[in-house]
């Protein structure tokens, strides 16, 4: 414990770049990196490869942050991050490999497990209050179930002097949380410091995003160099003595605007924020420019955290089809509403097989459902989209959608995929039946 702590983002979710973090890293100017390496889509699609594979499931940029960070780890230095996703013994293999090929020996790796809550779900019956159903109504669909964990784990594995941890669906923000409370010697029951903490790791949490990249809305709102932003970090000795700032020379910007900007981002309620480690209230926060890229933050509270932990299900939904292709010039949208009702018509004949199926007029209708007023688009695009019972019928309904290239004229630029569907969709279970442990390896 120091009473101070210099943390930084390394990223946002599981295909962010990891060149920014090594910059970062390189300036000296933070102990921790935290790397957010999941959402619920991508926590959904490293459960597809785990099926597809026992062996995978795992970040794939293990190998690449544990070269790129060789001598930040060398000096010391500590990274966290949710690198484990479905597999977080694949991810420690990994980890461990990639330490010994940068000869870095003696590092201790807090691998941390028991995110994987499949088996209290379907003993528990746990609603699925999306769905309209119990999970032991769909027990021959759920695949996995994973649990967001908070900061105990992390608190654990860095006072067993860990200098890189791993786990599978870390909450995001708890991966400051845990750095932070370690570090200044907070209690993790301490409700009102947990929500300071908690309030540091949503501001860095979503990595460029939070450091100008979500800020962007031109031609009303620009940043400097968005070809380069930079990542966010704080500097923190107290609640209420925190400091934002980003890489030094890089692109964005961290002003009042854009911290405000993301304090409201993704929140529902910002009186009671609720994550694994406290019920935070963000609600009297205060935002003070100190200078430049430099931001003040304080003024945030808490209360208990709740009785229960999210828990993300995973649904074996079957097959996802989708089919594209373009129209353009005059009538350009008429032509591909004909299209749509072809394609409508052929796929009529495969029944129950297609489980949903959903056309959009990208440029029209696809993201606002038509609300937004205007003139007929100069080209637009259909989209096909289905879930189906089995691959032969998703895989119809791409070849249906491409053969429009027959008519209505003027078609072109088809495309077309076929995979695997695993949906996802909340529950709560009682903390108590989440069982975390943590095993310290040396490399």
């Amino acid at each position: 414990m120091s009473g101070r702590i210099a943390i930084g983002s390394g990223s946002a979710y599981a295909d962010d770049r990891v060149e920014p973090a090594f910059r970062l890293a390189a300036t000296g100017r933070v102990d921790y990196l935290a790397f957010d390496c999941l959402a619920e889509r991508t926590l959904a699609l490293a459960q597809v490869r785990r099926r597809q594979d026992p062996g995978g499931g795992q970040d794939r940029r293990i190998g690449q942050v544990v070269s790129g960070l060789a001598n930040y780890l060398a000096s010391g230095r500590r990274v966290v991050g949710s690198f484990g996703s479905a597999n977080p013994d694949a991810a420690a293999a990994d980890t461990m490999d990639a330490l010994r090929e940068a000869d870095l020996a003696g590092v201790r790796v807090g691998v941390v497990r028991g995110d994987d809550v499949l088996q209290q779900v379907l003993a528990a019956d746990l609603d699925l209050p999306e769905m309209g159903r119990r999970a032991g109504e769909l027990r021959e669909r759920i695949v996995c179930a994973n649990a967001y964990i908070g900061a105990e784990s992390i608190v654990a594995a860095l006072e067993a002097d860990a200098g890189f941890i791993l786990g599978g669906r870390f909450a995001d923000p708890s991966l400051f949380v845990g750095p932070i409370c370690h570090e200044l010697g907070w209690a993790l029951d301490d409700w009102p410091r947990l929500g300071s903490a908690t309030l540091v790791g949503h501001l860095l949490e979503c990595g460029v995003h939070g450091a100008g990249g979500n800020f962007e809305d031109p031609p009303f709102r620009l940043v400097p160099d968005p070809h380069d932003l930079g990542l966010p970090y704080a500097e923190m000795a107290g609640e209420d003595d925190i400091v934002i700032s980003k890489t030094p020379g890089s692109g964005g910007a961290i002003d009042e605007r854009v911290v405000k900007t993301q304090l409201l981002y993704e929140i529902h309620d910002p009186a009671a924020y609720l994550t694994p480690d406290v019920t935070a209230d963000f609600s009297q926060v205060t935002v003070a420019e100190v200078g430049p890229d430099r931001v003040r933050v304080g003024g945030a509270g808490g209360r208990r955290r709740p009785a229960t932990l999210k828990v993300l299900v995973g649904l074996d939904l079957g097959w996802k089809a989708v089919g594209e292709i373009s129209y353009a010039g005059p009538g350009c949208l008429d032509r591909a509403r004909r299209g749509e009702e072809i394609v409508r018509r052929r796929l009529a004949g495969l029944g129950p097989a297609v489980e949903e199926l959903r056309c959009d007029l990208v440029g029209l209708n696809s993201v606002a459902g038509g609300v937004v007023a205007g003139g007929p688009p100069p080209e637009v695009r259909l989209r096909v989209a289905a879930r189906c019972a089995t691959r032969p019928a998703a895989e119809q309904v791409v070849y249906e959608s491409e053969l429009l290239y027959f008519g209505p004229a003027g078609a072109g630029g088809a495309t077309g995929s076929v995979v695997p569907l695993l949906g996802v969709t909340p529950a709560y279970l009682p903390r108590s039946e989440v069982r975390i442990e943590t095993e310290l390896l040396v490399s």
